[in-house]
């Protein structure tokens, strides 16, 4: 028991590494937290840093899912522990405590460890999202509704049940962060 709770605070200990944040400040002595949306994601290291900025961020939070995920499977945790694993390095990602509790909003973080955990579940949800992101016309409210699918993906692909609940609380969290972006595209006047 101890052991699962140690890795899953790793977990959150690897998902405060706010990739973007550290990236701007080091590349031009920045806060990114106090530019654009705020956030220290890809999305909005891209705004300060270009795309190469955006690309280089996505990728070092996507590798944080994938850490935290691989440090849970190689100490072989239960399954209610991988989901929790899920769970905190997207908590750490959103919410880092060296920033004050100030950081991203979590898609490549979660991506990362769905990604390590199932791959199929990781593509099959990015497939749609992209999908119904295209068909509508770059409207993020869509890609989120095509990330919302992914414990229905979980469920149909015969993940455990705890990790079906996993997924959606990550699910869940990622749309809470997401809510300002949510209600603007719903009320675009």
């Amino acid at each position: 028991m101890l052991l699962q709770l140690a890795v899953i605070l790793m977990a959150y200990a690897l998902g405060c590494i706010a990739v973007g944040y550290y990236l701007v400040r080091w590349r031009t002595g920045q806060d990114l937290r106090e530019m654009g949306s705020g956030a220290t994601g890809g999305r909005n290291a891209g705004r300060v840093l270009g795309r190469g900025g955006a690309i280089a961020t996505g990728f070092g939070d996507i590798l944080k899912g994938i850490s935290a995920m691989a440090l849970a499977l190689w100490f072989d945790l239960d399954v209610w522990a991988l989901a929790g694993v899920m769970v905190a390095v997207l908590l750490g990602h959103i919410y880092p405590i060296q920033l004050g509790f100030k950081g991203g909003k979590g898609l490549s973080a979660a991506f990362g460890a769905v990604l390590l955990y199932d791959y199929r579940v990781a593509l099959l949800t990015a497939v749609v999202a992209l999908a119904l992101l295209s068909i509508s016309r770059h409207n993020q409210f869509f890609f989120l509704m095509g990330v919302a699918c992914s414990p229905i993906i979980a469920l149909a692909l015969g993940q455990r049940r705890e990790i079906v609940v996993g997924i959606a609380t990550l699910v869940l969290i990622i749309l809470f962060a997401h809510r300002d972006n949510i209600r603007a595209a719903l009320n675009p006047g």
